[in-house]
């Protein structure tokens, strides 16, 4: 892999790009913001010391069994002691930065997200891909206002950009424990996880999780109350808690019910909300996290905490 330095250069497609800024870093992998010459759009790249391309490949597969170009905006390059995986989408933060600043991360965000996830894993499902581990570090949410071509609708607010937990069922069908599922790692110790028979159902449970950090801030917490499986916080006080009642009971008590029909019986219902008035919010929301976490706002400050840094007192 080459050596990889802010402000340095790498070449992408047969042109060079500028790495412009570290933005994420877990266990097996890196993110990096990148631009070409004399531009500022900004792309990801995903870093990784593994040799085997895995993101790739599910996308590969994603678009072989769907029939969708989902890796028309995703390129690999291969190397002996890891690869690059480059997503060329515009301009987009991961979604981990978001939970930083939790105050921007209002009712119309959280549902514009859940809706994106559901609707990601039903493809992932048909496509008989289990994704395990739809944390906010594997999600990134795009930018409207600098990505105005390629954000049409709400189903094309998220992209997934890690897939190193995911597994191809159609080619692994011998998986007898589902302890590798980086889920199934983070909700250890809750009971609900006796009852989880199938692979799919990890992906729904991680779905759940990732719907509880957005609206109380924390990993998920349920109980069973003789009959279902409920949350442990109260839906009521919050904005649609009807709605989000009735979304933790069916995905926390799908049980032997086939996946893809209940994630879209649910990304149908979360669509539901989205009316004139929901659309004006969501609008000036994704406009306030626009200026607060997107790449260029980050780099912006970035350039100003450096030219403080630089003045003689």
């Amino acid at each position: 892999v080459p050596k990889l330095e802010i402000e340095k250069e790498i070449e992408l497609g047969n042109e060079d790009y500028c790495i412009k800024q570290e933005c994420l870093t877990c266990e097996d992998y890196k993110l990096f913001w990148v631009a070409p010459r004399n531009s500022s759009e900004l792309t990801l790249i995903k870093v990784s010391p593994q040799p085997v391309p895995w993101d790739f490949y599910i996308h590969l597969k994603l678009k072989e069994r769907l029939n969708e170009e989902s890796g028309q905006f995703c390129s690999c390059y291969q190397y002996q002691d890891g690869c690059i995986v480059w997503y060329q989408f515009i301009n987009c933060s991961p979604l981990q930065d978001l939970l930083q600043h939790s105050v921007f991360i209002t009712h119309e965000i959280t549902v514009l997200i859940i809706y994106n996830v559901l609707t990601l894993v039903e493809k992932l499902h048909k496509a008989e891909i289990v994704h395990g581990d739809l944390s906010p570090k594997s999600l990134i949410l795009r930018n409207r206002i600098h990505d105005p071509y390629d954000y049409n609708k709400n189903s094309q607010a998220l992209k997934i950009v890690d897939f190193s937990y995911s597994v191809d069922l159609r080619m692994q069908q011998d998986i007898f424990t589902l302890t590798g599922f980086r889920t199934i790692q983070i909700l250890e110790g809750q009971k609900i996880l006796a009852n989880c028979s199938s692979p799919y159902l990890v992906d729904l449970f991680g779905i759940a999780d990732l719907a509880h950090l957005l609206l109380f801030k924390g990993h998920l917490q349920v109980f069973w109350d003789g009959s279902l499986w409920k949350l442990s916080q109260n839906t009521s006080e919050l904005k649609d808690g009807e709605l989000w009642n009735r979304f933790f009971v069916r995905i926390l008590n799908a049980h032997d019910e086939c996946t893809v029909s209940v994630l879209r019986d649910l990304a149908a219902e979360m669509s539901g909300v989205f009316d004139a008035t929901f659309q004006s919010h969501l609008d000036k929301a994704l406009w306030n996290i626009g200026k607060l976490v997107s790449p260029g706002a980050s780099l912006l400050r970035q350039d100003r905490q450096a030219g403080l840094s630089q003045t003689p007192t």
